[in-house]
C-alpha cells in the first residue's frame, strides 16, 4: 500500500456515517420514563481501607509536626552581627583624606563602596558575601594608608 492508497482511504473516512440504530428513540424514552429495560448499578464491593486511612492520618500528622518545627526554628534564630564587622565599623566610621593626590581619588572610591556594602549589610546581615567585601574594602583602605604613610 503506497501513499496514494491511503489518501483515498482517509478521504472515504470523510462520508457521513448513520448509526445502525436511533439513538434518540431510546433518550426519550428514558427521559419520559416509559423504558421497558430496567437498569440495574451494580456497585462492586470493596473491603474498608483502613491501613489507607491510617497512612493519611499520619501523614497529616507529620506535615503539622514539620510545620511547627519549622516555625519554632525560624523563631530561635536571631540575625547576629559577627564582631568583626561591628568592630570594622566603628573604626573606619569616618571617611578618610590623603594629602596625597594621587591616593585621594583611590580614598574616595573606596569609602563609596564600604557605604553601599554597610547599607547592603543593613539589608541581608547574614550574607557571608557581603561580610568578605567589606573585609576586603578595609583592608584595601589600610593598604592605601599604609602607601600614603611611606609616600609622604
Amino acid at each position: 500500500m503506497n501513499e496514494f492508497e491511503w489518501l483515498r482511504q482517509m478521504r472515504d473516512l470523510n462520508q457521513p456515517a448513520t448509526p445502525r440504530n436511533d439513538l434518540w428513540a431510546r433518550i426519550d424514552a428514558e427521559l419520559d420514563g416509559t423504558s421497558q429495560t430496567k437498569h440495574v448499578v451494580v456497585t462492586p464491593i470493596r473491603p474498608p481501607r483502613r491501613h489507607h486511612a491510617w497512612a493519611v492520618a499520619a501523614s497529616l500528622a507529620a506535615m503539622f509536626v514539620l510545620a511547627c518545627g519549622i516555625v519554632w526554628h525560624a523563631q530561635t534564630i536571631q540575625p547576629a552581627v559577627s564582631p568583626t564587622l561591628t568592630a570594622m565599623t566603628a573604626s573606619n566610621t569616618l571617611p578618610w583624606k590623603p594629602s596625597d593626590p594621587r591616593l585621594a581619588g583611590a580614598a574616595v572610591e573606596l569609602d563609596a563602596a564600604r557605604m553601599e556594602l554597610q547599607q547592603a549589610i543593613q539589608q541581608a546581615p547574614d550574607s557571608p558575601a557581603l561580610q568578605r567585601l567589606l573585609q576586603r574594602t578595609d583592608a584595601q583602605q589600610a593598604t592605601l594608608r599604609e602607601l600614603e604613610k611611606h609616600a609622604g
